[in-house]
């Protein structure tokens, strides 16, 4: 079920994009305040989608473009670089919203 919340989260997330996104862009530098205020939003959805069966197509698809981008800039880095690290990290709390693994569940 689409609560109200995640509405407001997606909402949330669409305008921190250009603090996300243009930083690592242009200058290659990651604005940490802005992905801070992103895994509070992301850790917040986390628990809102366990369970669910769906979620927004609009919410998945920002997510992932978020995703797209900040790895794409990190492929031109050193693991140890900031921008990879944070892609790590993004990819770790997208697969807990995009996925119910069955791994680790004593499966």
């Amino acid at each position: 079920m689409i609560n109200d919340r995640m509405i407001e989260i997606e909402e949330a997330i669409n305008k921190l994009t250009i603090e996300l996104l243009v930083p690592l862009r242009t200058s290659k530098k990651v604005n940490k305040e802005a992905f801070d205020k992103l895994y509070a939003l992301l850790e917040e959805l986390k628990e809102l989608v366990k369970g669910e069966v769906l979620i927004r197509r609009k919410l998945a698809g920002l997510l992932f473009f978020i995703y797209s981008s900040i790895s794409a800039e990190g492929e031109h880095t050193h693991y140890s670089d900031p921008i990879f690290i944070e892609a790590g990290k993004l990819e770790d709390y997208l697969s807990k919203i995009l996925w119910d693994s069955p791994f680790g569940k004593g499966f």
